[in-house]
């Protein structure tokens, strides 16, 4: 039986903040050796397979990360197999309380409050400069290593 804990990062369109998380999270676990946690990601907005967001696969280039794969839209199933989802804003928990059973909800939590403790949404930084995709990128990547540290301590599991 596969107990691996399953990560789920959601934003609108899957195209910049949550896939960047989660390609950020996967190089972290692996360079620290940990086995035992899932990532993936989805978006809110159903606008079709789509490329990543060029100007975020460049901030993620700078950064040492490698942004690919194209956008998927949230399902019921989806959000489901996760164990936590993980938001950045709280009009992605809305969306997601909508197609998600309601025992599932405890589940969604807030990137800044779980990975740095403060509360407030991470802006999303499609159609802007490439100094606030840069600077969303440092805040995202920084929540990342928050998360990853705690892992190492605690090492999340699955409820039954």
């Amino acid at each position: 039986m596969n107990m691996s804990y399953k990560i789920c990062f959601v934003c609108i369109g899957n195209a910049c903040r949550s896939p960047f998380a989660e390609c950020v999270t996967k190089k972290l676990l692996a360079d620290a050796r940990m086995s035992g946690i899932e990532v993936f990601s989805l978006g809110t907005l159903d606008w079709g397979e789509n490329p990543r967001d060029a100007a975020m696969v460049d901030v993620a280039k700078e950064l040492g990360y490698e942004l690919s794969g194209t956008t998927m839209v949230m399902t019921r199933e989806k959000l489901m197999a996760a164990d936590a989802i993980i938001v950045f804003d709280e009009r992605h928990r809305d969306a997601i309380t909508r197609v998600l059973d309601y025992s599932h909800w405890n589940r969604i939590v807030l990137f800044n409050k779980i990975a740095l403790d403060e509360d407030g949404n991470v802006e999303d930084p499609h159609y802007q400069t490439a100094a606030v995709y840069r600077r969303v990128a440092r805040h995202i990547e920084n929540g990342c290593k928050r998360l990853v540290e705690q892992w190492k301590l605690q090492p999340p599991k699955p409820e039954d």
